[in-house]
């Protein structure tokens, strides 16, 4: 799976060692938080394709629309027809951590608010968003915004560990530990015990001829990416949703298992 974090700098390799160690104590709580920004894709009109794009094969089993630039190369992630916005678009970069740490697996019940409310533009996903997950004896907030989540400001987009010892918070480069408040300067992290990695790219390599799985193989890259997928759904349903992960449904009455499953433009179809 393309989650270069998870193999590519050795932050998270050390944020699960201390975790795992037990010397944040008992952990129930874990705040992800996500600086969107506030730059609008604007409003562009619809009009004919460049010569070189195949449109329709483009389009491939999304519906139907007129060409727009704004849902072309990168800024096509804003509209549900093609992706999930800045959420999904991240979500596996942070809380790759947070299923690695605590071996997470699907969570029992989702709900989402929020809006495209910081800019005025063509987009259609969410740009402030609070997603609550609730796992086993846990609960994983997610926080999308344009200035990111009020607190630890210097660590930008980041991920918190709220332990009942102590709590750490983490971004891409670094991590920091806290009790009471206080920032432990001295804080010794345990023995290393996961190996650091040779590189995402090399790491992929060495496993075709190996044979071997990767660290972040499909099928956990199939768990992290399925708790942003729900979040999502929760926040277009506007419901709180709960999941049989077993039959990967939604149960009670809900239209939100329409979602489950792309409804694909003909001639494509999953096979």
């Amino acid at each position: 799976m393309g989650n270069h974090i998870h193999n590519d700098r050795p932050t998270y390799r050390r944020v699960v060692e201390v975790v795992q160690s037990g010397a944040l104590g008992s952990i129930r709580r874990v705040d992800c938080s996500l600086v969107s920004g506030n730059t609008p894709i604007g409003r562009a009109a619809d009009g004919a394709p460049p010569p070189e794009l195949d449109y329709e094969f483009w389009l491939g089993p999304a519906p139907k629309r007129p060409y727009n630039p704004l849902r072309s190369h990168y800024n096509y992630r804003y509209f549900w027809d093609y992706s999930g916005g800045m959420l999904i678009d991240f979500w596996c970069h942070y809380t790759d951590v947070v299923h690695w740490a605590l071996d997470l697996k699907a969570p029992k019940s989702v709900t989402a608010v929020g809006g495209r409310w910081g800019v005025d533009d063509a987009g259609e996903t969410p740009d402030t968003l609070e997603v609550v997950s609730e796992y086993p004896g846990l609960i994983m907030t997610w926080t999308l915004h344009p200035q990111g989540r009020p607190g630890f400001d210097a660590m930008g987009s980041s991920v918190i560990f709220e332990g009942s010892a102590a709590t750490l918070v983490t971004n891409y480069n670094r991590y920091e530990v806290y009790v009471k408040g206080k920032k432990e300067e001295s804080f010794r992290p345990p023995a290393q015990t996961i190996p650091n990695s040779p590189g995402h790219v090399r790491e992929f390599l060495d496993s075709i001829k190996s044979r071997q799985r990767t660290t972040c193989d499909i099928e956990y890259g199939h768990r992290v990416t399925k708790g942003g997928l729900l979040a999502n759904i929760a926040y277009r349903t506007g419901e709180r949703l709960y999941w049989d992960d077993a039959q990967e449904r939604f149960t009670g009455q809900t239209h939100a298992n329409q979602y489950v499953t792309r409804r694909y433009r003909k001639p494509w179809k999953l096979v």
